[in-house]
């Protein structure tokens, strides 16, 4: 069955229109953590595979211009299998009915443990949406959920995405953007670094066929939200950089129409799951101080997903076989659909001093 993604809600859509008190509870929740999940417009279908295609530059017919009283030229493009498919979350939760009966409970047991539910998946789908990798054996990464995003561009031919979409800027680590002379001859400092960074962000915007950030969310560690703000401070204008509020009133920082977004730590609490100390092979960044923006355009034709129902769980009741514990059902099942080649992106610069 084919997934109209025309009309994908996000998560917050859905709350809007829904009757539903737990998908707007679950919404809220999800929306007070770093939770990628938030920005992808969903279509809700139970298809497992979604097939399609795309063209890329190489199969681009020419037009033919020609003078009257003559014959049009034939043309045949051949465009190139696209598939997703889509990949399932299931957790369940059982609670002694007597649990659930004492009357001196100071909060609910089963909305607690959704919630701690919730926080875990928020964790763990940024770590996946950023960095699965699924033909890797380390820890954090599995074969049962989608590639993430630096899995797709650290292979971006297999998914035919251009390499001009992955752009190597600068330092803009606090020693480098209030030094007074250049680490090495020719690597910018100062407000120099600062500007060559905005500079290289549009550069990521125009090769995404987005000059003014349309759709786009550029997804940083905290660090790298840092020191973005103390460039735009350095530089002393606003760089066209603006700070405007969520549904929730929280303030969301904009660079043109592009939101600036952290997608925060790992679930141990430390780790960040964008490091700040990649080894990235680039002129003006140091051994291991690399790390990376990146940049995905949501919308109709550049990157949505679908769900096979809306994300909630699923009051079970008693156990049929033991009579005593209650089961609360996570299943969800979710798929990324990215047809377009130039939906992602990624800024490679240096953060850490």
């Amino acid at each position: 069955m084919a997934v109209d993604f025309n009309g994908a809600l996000t998560l917050a859509d859905y709350a809007a229109i829904s009757n539903d008190p737990l998908v707007k509870e679950i919404t809220k929740s999800l929306h007070k953590t770093w939770n990628a999940v938030k920005d992808i417009p969903l279509s809700t279908n139970p298809s497992l595979r979604q097939t399609g295609m795309r063209f890329t530059n190489e199969n681009i017919p020419l037009p033919n211009w020609t003078p009257l009283n003559t014959e049009p030229q034939t043309f045949k493009t051949k465009p190139k299998s696209y598939e997703e498919q889509l990949y399932i979350l299931r957790n369940k939760i059982t609670i002694d009915r007597r649990i659930l009966e004492q009357p001196n409970a100071i909060v609910d047991p089963v909305e607690s443990q959704i919630q701690m539910f919730l926080e875990g998946f928020a964790y763990d789908f940024n770590d996946k949406f950023i960095n699965n990798d699924p033909t890797s054996s380390v820890t954090g990464n599995s074969p049962d959920c989608f590639p993430g995003l630096s899995y797709r561009l650290n292979n971006n031919a297999d998914y035919d995405i251009p390499s001009e979409m992955i752009v190597s800027s600068q330092d803009i680590s606090a020693t480098n953007l209030f030094a007074t002379s250049a680490k090495s001859s020719g690597v910018p400092f100062g407000t120099q670094a600062a500007n060559r960074m905005i500079a290289d962000i549009q550069q990521l915007f125009d090769n995404m066929n987005s000059p003014d950030g349309d759709g786009v969310v550029l997804y940083t560690s905290e660090l790298t939200k840092r020191q973005l703000e103390m460039s735009i401070r350095v530089m002393g204008i606003g760089a066209g950089f603006d700070i405007t509020q969520d549904s929730y009133d929280r303030p969301v920082e904009k660079y043109k129409n592009a939101t600036v977004r952290t997608v925060g730590r790992k679930s141990d609490g430390t780790t960040p799951v964008i490091s700040n100390t990649q080894a990235i092979v680039a002129p003006n960044i140091s051994t291991n101080k690399g790390t990376s923006i990146f940049a995905v355009r949501y919308g109709t034709g550049y990157v949505t997903g679908w769900q096979s129902e809306p994300f909630k769980p699923k009051n079970l009741g008693l156990s049929q076989e033991n009579g005593f514990m209650h089961n609360i059902l996570f299943d969800w099942g979710v798929g990324m659909w990215i047809p377009h080649t130039r939906a992602i992106g990624r800024l490679n610069i240096q953060a850490a001093d």
